[in-house]
């Protein structure tokens, strides 16, 4: 499996959470709008969340969900990071 085909899910599941979220707002709030509320855990995931890919944004979460963060990968992503993966997920495949 390539590198790339390994890349086409998390992305494809970040834009769809994305998008199940941000119409629905009581589904998921996000969180990162709030900076000065956040803990350190929600502060980094808002940082890996401006990454070019959402890869590192999920591997936080599942890792620190380990010790029951509670912390939910649709809180952290909004519309404009979804975009900007899926434009870099476009990118690499052409």
């Amino acid at each position: 499996m390539t590198n790339t085909s390994r890349t086409v899910l998390p992305i494809s599941l970040a834009f769809a959470l994305v998008n199940a979220a941000i119409p629905t707002k009581g589904h998921a709030e996000y969180r990162c709008s709030t900076p000065g509320l956040l803990t350190l855990w929600e502060q980094r995931a808002c940082e890996l969340a401006r990454q070019d890919t959402p890869d590192a944004l999920i591997h936080f979460i599942h890792r620190i969900n380990v010790i029951n963060a509670g912390l939910n990968l649709d809180d952290y992503i909004s519309k404009a990071d979804a975009q900007r993966w899926e434009l870099a997920w476009q990118k690499t495949r052409a």
